[in-house]
């Protein structure tokens, strides 16, 4: 479907709810407000043909960002569903109930970032080790200050020399 009509029945079907912005020729955006987020991805998975492909967040002081991506493959372009879950417990509606694909991707959202997906069918970590406390959600900007973290930003350089064998700078082999 084209990109201009899919933003034309976004914008008659939700109206002001919804805030559509063309960031390129290939990537629409639409913000959503969260009492709608799972209709609007129902819409656009089930009565325009999108394709579900994958989701992700962002952490910001307030809360969290979930964007939702999904492309019209044969005229080659995205949209990007978006919405904002206010911290300190964030929580969203799931799109899983009508797009069965978004399961594990809000499961590692939720393991991420502590975003609560009400409705969704099995929300468990994915990845979590029995040595992670059941607190640590790695991505969230607080965890810094509440959990020693096992590696440092600037490590890796050090840790390169371990591995490759070559001499601290300054020291002559």
């Amino acid at each position: 479907m084209e990109k201009e009509t899919v933003k034309k029945r976004i914008k008659e079907k939700f109206g002001d709810k919804v805030e559509i912005s063309d960031r390129s020729e290939k990537r629409v955006f639409i913000y959503a407000e969260n009492e709608i987020w799972r209709e609007l991805a129902d819409f656009l998975f089930n009565d325009l043909d999108a394709r579900f492909d994958t989701g992700c967040a962002v952490d910001d002081r307030d809360g969290v960002e979930v964007m939702m991506f999904m492309p019209y493959d044969r005229e080659n372009y995205f949209v990007t569903i978006k919405t904002f879950a206010r911290k300190p417990y964030p929580e969203i509606d799931s799109i899983s109930p009508v797009i069965t694909g978004a399961k594990w991707i809000e499961r590692e959202i939720f393991e991420m970032f502590e975003v609560n997906f009400r409705g969704h069918p099995n929300l468990v970590p994915v990845l979590r080790s029995d040595t992670r406390p059941d607190d640590f959600y790695p991505h969230k900007r607080e965890e810094k200050e509440k959990h020693e973290m096992s590696r440092t930003k600037n490590e890796g350089w050090e840790r390169f020399k371990d591995v490759t064998g070559k001499p601290p700078e300054g020291e002559n082999p």
